[in-house]
């Protein structure tokens, strides 16, 4: 295996252990005053996820992408891709993450529910992604792109006097320069695989 997909490739049987929340309402979650955290009440049999995450027979090849507006994104090289296998109480979650996204509610999974994932790392430019040693099942997987966005504001600059021939102000109006603002905004983007078998599979996920 060369190097670059060592980098990205981590073991099926690795579980990282991050505190923290899931996915979306992370970033907004520090500009509230005590949000109120929704977790699923779906069970979460961890015996059955840690079988489901030893290591397999198959490689998911995959390719990230985001359309707006006509325009295709993609991740950043060595951007964050993060795969979990698909259980009732996953499943509930995104439910509760459509509805809890913005506000004083947030949708939140437990920590020991969130470490049953692998962390994975975009391979190059173009968004292709790669997840090895997979046992067959349904995943989950997720990764955040940046897309521009911009907007367009006028500023006062300066006055556009008229006189007449007596030298009476005829007119007088502002005059205004337009300036447009640019800045990036980022999207989650995910999808769910199936892994049927072994071998190589391929997938794409895009909003």
């Amino acid at each position: 295996m060369t190097s670059n997909v060592e980098a990205m490739h981590c073991s099926l049987r690795r579980i990282v252990i991050i505190a923290g929340l899931l996915l979306a309402g992370v970033s907004g979650v520090s500009a509230q005053k005590n949000p109120e955290y929704i977790f699923p009440t779906a069970a979460f049999n961890e015996e059955d996820v840690a079988r489901q995450m030893e290591d397999g027979g198959a490689t998911i090849d995959g390719l990230a992408k985001l359309k707006k507006k006509g325009r295709t994104y993609f991740p950043w090289k060595g951007d964050r891709i993060q795969l979990y296998p698909v259980t009732p109480y996953l499943t509930e979650f995104l439910e509760l993450q459509k509805k809890y996204r913005k506000g004083k509610k947030i949708a939140s999974m437990s920590n020991t529910v969130f470490s049953y994932h692998i962390e994975g790392r975009v391979l190059d430019e173009d968004g292709h992604f790669q997840f090895r040693d997979v046992k067959p099942g349904k995943y989950y997987i997720v990764t955040w792109i940046d897309y521009e966005k911009s907007y367009q504001y006028k500023v006062q600059t300066g006055r556009e006097t008229a006189r007449n021939g007596y030298g009476e102000v005829v007119y007088s109006i502002p005059t205004y320069t337009w300036y447009t603002h640019k800045y990036a905004v980022e999207q989650e983007v995910s999808g769910i695989v199936e892994v049927t078998g072994d071998g190589k599979m391929s997938a794409v996920i895009s909003n």
